[in-house]
Formats: C-alpha cells, structure tokens, sequence
C-alpha cells in the first residue's frame, strides 16, 4: 500500500486552512477543512486533527468504526473548546473526513463537505454524502445532482467540528481490493474538477505522487478558488 498527500494554498486564498495527516504505519488517513476569520480556520483544522489523532491512539475500543465516532467527538470538544479561548477564534469550525484501512475494508468517518471516493475498475465513486445546503435540496427531490454541482450554495455546509458542543458523524464501511485507489479531498478538489477530470487522472499509469501533482495542478488551472488538499492511497 502507497499514500501520497498535498495541501496548497490554491489561486485565491491567502492563506491555507486545510490540513492533511497521513499515516501509513497506522494505517490512518485525514483531511480536514477549517473555517473562520484570520488564522482561525488552520487553528481549527490542525486542531481537529491532533485531537483525533490522539484519542485513536488512547481508545482501546476493538471496534475500529466505534473507535473513530468517539475520535469525533472528541475533535470536536477540542476545537469547541478552543474557540472559547479568545475571540479571535469564535465560531471557528472545520470539515472532517478520515479513514482507516485494515483486513480488506476502510472504515471512514466524516462531518461535512471533504470527500471520501473509491476508484475501482476505472470508475469513481463517491462514499461520502456531503453534509451541505445543496444536499439537503437533493435529498428533498428540489434539485439534481448535477444542479447541485454549480448551485451557487454549494459551499454551504449543515455540519461541522466545532462549531457545536455537540456533532453527528456519519459512517462508511466499503471492502476493497488490490490495485484499487481511495481519495480523500477538500471541495477545494472537488469542487474544481468533475469526476471525469478525476478519473482520466486517476486512470494513468503513473507513480502516486506524480497523480496527487497533476490533481493539484489542474484544480489550480481551473482557478483554484479554495485551498486545495487531498491525500491519494494505492491499495
């Protein structure tokens, strides 16, 4: 198994409030989206990773899912808490999206807009149901899919760490296989370049770390509107 990451700042930020995390000891894989005024969204971001981090490695729970639900919540008391620190971080938050691989699955949990997708036999699926405005619109039979794609509240999210004392994660359990690829993204990927542009990438043969570089680069082409982070693995 290979894993290759990138966080940039993209074309029109001025800052980078993502934050990525990779271990491929552990097996373990996160992306994270933070928000909110002056540094505050990298504080949140970086936060949230840290705190999840360190409870997966506290936990002693066997069940790898139950394990990480109790990481969120408490990601989710650190950055809640951090953000009653000083006023500059009020209302500071962060998306959230982690996974972990072991005996054939990954086992992923989310809170927001960063995505999880499987590539498998040249196609891309997306396991992760965003927690947006526009989702909700989808769910409710008002808007496509593919209006929701360029809906211009799109980047509306419903959900996030922080922001609450409390939050709901959700959950996905998917086996994979040998020689398929899961991605996790920020929208500042995803919102940049269609599954088409995704899968024509993900599709060369090409080292890992040369893919995770033309995904990055051609969301920067496209404009790159939001910071820009994702982590690539190679099962």
């Amino acid at each position: 198994m290979k894993a290759a990451g990138s966080s940039v700042i993209g074309m029109k930020r001025t800052n980078n409030e993502d934050a990525i995390y990779i271990d491929e000891q552990e097996q373990l894989y996160l992306v994270a989206d933070g928000m909110g005024g002056c540094s505050a969204g990298e504080v949140a971001s970086s936060t949230a990773i840290s705190a999840f981090v360190k409870a997966m490695k506290e936990t002693q729970d066997t069940e790898i899912l139950d394990k990480m639900v109790g990481a969120i919540v408490q990601c989710n008391k650190a950055v809640f808490e951090k953000a009653k620190q000083d006023v500059i971080f009020m209302d500071m938050g962060t998306t959230l999206v982690a996974a972990v691989i072991e005996n054939g699955k990954v086992f992923i949990v989310y809170v927001g807009d960063s995505r999880a997708y499987l590539f498998r036999q040249n196609q891309l699926k997306q396991l992760t149901t965003d927690h947006s405005y526009v989702m909700e619109l989808v769910k409710s039979g008002s808007i496509t899919l593919q209006e929701a794609e360029v809906h211009p509240k799109r980047n509306i999210i419903t959900r996030a760490i922080g922001i609450k004392e409390d939050v709901e994660a959700d959950t996905v359990l998917e086996e994979v296989h040998s020689g398929e690829q899961i991605l996790l993204c920020t929208d500042g990927l995803s919102g940049m370049l269609s599954v088409e542009e995704m899968t024509k990438i993900l599709s060369k043969k090409e080292p890992i770390q040369q893919k995770v570089e033309d995904l990055t680069a051609l969301a920067n082409e496209k404009g790159g509107l939001d910071n820009i982070s994702l982590i690539l693995i190679e099962l």
